[in-house]
């Protein structure tokens, strides 16, 4: 029985470790819109200053919902004074193989995405594949994921563009400059951001 107890125990820990948060609201594209009713949960995260996190899109309404990644963010579960780094997503997202700076999902229907993240908290430690995140209430501002869209492209041009392996690095650059260019506080903010 003591031995059960243990195993019983011990797969309670593991499993709470990389739990992540169920299926949440997508923010709308813009303050004050109105949401679209999408709903999002993580499946996983595989990478660390950045990577790739795959998310599973619901679309419980009765009509199609078109959804723009970028923008979106992702804060770790936690205390954010010791948590790492929160995750945003920039450009293409993939679906079965194929990349779309926009997605369609119908009605109805659930559908697996992988987004590209990249760190936005340069002053922050990196994550891991086993940091769990929740999908953030709200989205960078536009400004902001607008600036990194275009210098992104613009650098990693001759790379064969953002989405290229070779790109990450030039992409996490642009990321970190233009957040930290002008700070806006994001949820998740504790005091490793209080000399922001």
């Amino acid at each position: 029985m003591v031995r059960s107890l243990c195993v019983t125990v011990t797969l309670f820990l593991s499993l709470s470790a990389v739990a992540r948060p169920g299926f949440a609201p997508v923010p709308a594209d813009k303050p004050g819109e109105k949401a679209s009713g999408l709903l999002a949960q993580i499946v996983s995260y595989d990478g660390s200053t950045n990577g790739t996190l795959t998310v599973d899109l619901k679309n419980p309404t009765g009509a199609a919902v078109e959804l723009t990644p970028a923008g979106l963010y992702f804060v770790p579960v936690g205390d954010p004074d010791h948590s790492p780094q929160r995750l945003g997503a920039v450009g293409s997202a993939q679906v079965d193989g194929a990349r779309k700076d926009k997605l369609t999902i119908a009605a109805g229907a659930t559908v697996r995405a992988k987004l590209d993240v990249y760190c936005i908290d340069s002053h922050r430690s990196s994550p891991t594949p086993e940091t769990p995140f929740a999908l953030a209430k709200d989205r960078i501002p536009a400004k902001i994921t607008q600036a990194i869209h275009t210098e992104a492209q613009a650098a990693t041009k001759s790379m064969g563009g953002m989405a290229a392996p070779a790109a990450k690095s030039a992409v996490q650059s642009t990321v970190w400059k233009n957040r930290d260019r002008q700070w806006v506080p994001l949820q998740g903010e504790g005091t490793q951001e209080a000399t922001k």
